[in-house]
């Protein structure tokens, strides 16, 4: 019989959006927590439990990365997104940032656009035991149209490679796609209704799918039993992708108050987007972005109004989950913690509340809902442990050592145990 492992005079912040608890102790019975405990009725002294001793360390649900471009590689534009490096670059790195993503306390992503279906093999590979990586959900190849609909252009389907993206400009092809890429592995769909200033196809109030494309879209995905997430940044595409059904909502950034009365009446998930356009203006320069460049984005208003809506939503109780665009050149992969620290700073979301975002709401994003993202009793034992309480200061999550250990069903997956076994953590005596 394995073993049980209990982490010891811990800080226990559960995920739920409330101050962490001090003086517990967590029990973990193989991949699952057994208990949380205080401390004075741990059972420190039973021979058949393995004692951590973490001396007041923080004791948080795994995150969840809600919106995953795992195979984004510093990209400048939509170009360099497919074009920029081979598909077996591509790969590898790709693999190479899912291992780092156990690292840095996320023990689950979801994908919110797979370019050449490397979200389904990484998935395999890491189920198989052949990579080391999170919990998975994968997406499918971003589903894009050539142009608004007024705008539609067959000959820019000809220059995209079909095993790159999936360009369709009829419901038709529509329900062909979403069909094909369930078949090959995605559990969630991505389509875009509007544009975005930084696309070439189309602007963020310009809508890309055709409300009825979007409806087949999202009756097709659920048909075949998976989810259906809209790129939606303009107003009209957001409403758009309400009535069609999405489950997600990724950016929302020109959201009215009806469009959020709307999605909290339907309990649609919402992703939203402050980092990477505050990243692009404020340090676009710096990657080749000309001034004159990036007074052409209205992103400055995408950010004004998501900073309004941010608090709405928490307070309407939409579940919003984090997870920016990273892999851009200003939001490199590693650094996903920033966006939640934003979320803080200057958009003032209490930190319980924001990491509710990254734990409780990813895990339902990512189906595990009932199975993950809190620290209780008969949930996935997918914990983190940090020099620090992320609900005090959010920043220990970013920070260099912040993030000591990180468990995956119970099993250490990034850092060592060994130094709490030893009964002394650095600069720390430990009962």
């Amino acid at each position: 019989m394995s073993r049980k492992t209990l982490l010891h005079d811990a800080t226990v912040q559960e995920g739920r959006g409330r101050p962490s608890l001090p003086h517990r102790s967590v029990l973990i019975d193989g991949e699952r927590i057994e208990a949380v405990l205080p401390v004075d009725l741990a059972p420190l002294h039973d021979p058949g439990v393995d004692v951590l001793h973490l001396g007041g360390r923080t004791v948080m649900p795994g995150m969840t990365l809600g919106h995953t471009h795992i195979a984004y590689l510093d990209v400048l534009d939509g170009r360099e997104m497919l074009f920029k490096y081979s598909v077996p670059e591509l790969t590898l790195a790709a693999a190479e940032n899912t291992t780092r993503l156990l690292s840095l306390g996320y023990t689950g992503f979801v994908g919110a656009g797979s370019v050449s279906g490397i979200d389904m093999a990484l998935r395999k590979a890491v189920d198989a035991g052949r990579l080391r990586g999170p919990r998975i959900t994968p997406c499918s190849r971003d589903l894009m149209v050539s142009g608004p609909p007024e705008r539609r252009n067959g000959e820019v389907k000809k220059r995209i490679p079909t095993d790159l993206m999936r360009l369709a400009d009829t419901p038709e092809e529509m329900a062909e796609y979403v069909a094909g890429e369930i078949a090959q592995g995605a559990e969630i769909v991505k389509v875009f209704s509007s544009g975005d200033d930084t696309f070439p196809n189309g602007r963020s109030h310009e809508l890309l799918f055709t409300a009825e494309e979007l409806v087949v879209a999202a009756r097709t995905a659920h048909e075949h039993g998976a989810r259906i997430r809209a790129h939606s940044r303009g107003l009209g595409g957001i409403r758009n992708a309400i009535a069609a059904g999405v489950d997600v909502i990724d950016h929302a950034t020109y959201a009215d108050d009806a469009a959020l009365e709307a999605v909290a009446e339907r309990g649609i998930f919402v992703v939203p987007s402050l980092y990477q356009p505050h990243m692009l203006l404020t340090t676009g320069t710096r990657h080749g972005k000309t001034p004159e460049y990036l007074e052409t984005l209205e992103f400055q208003a995408e950010i004004d109004n998501t900073l309004r809506i941010l608090p709405l939503m928490a307070e309407m109780g939409i579940p919003v989950v984090a997870g920016d665009d990273f892999g851009f050149a200003w939001t490199p992969h590693g650094t996903y913690a920033r966006e939640l620290e934003l979320y803080v700073t200057m958009a003032g979301i209490p930190a319980p509340t924001v990491l509710t975002w990254a734990t409780a709401n990813g895990a339902r994003l990512a189906g595990r809902g009932d199975d993950a993202g809190t620290v209780q009793a008969g949930r996935l034992a997918d914990l983190v442990v940090t020099d620090g309480d992320p609900a005090e200061d959010i920043g220990v999550l970013s920070r260099p050592g912040g993030i000591e250990l990180v468990l995956l069903g119970g099993e250490a997956v990034a850092g060592s145990a060994e130094p709490y076994r030893a009964g002394v953590v650095e600069g720390v005596s430990v009962r």
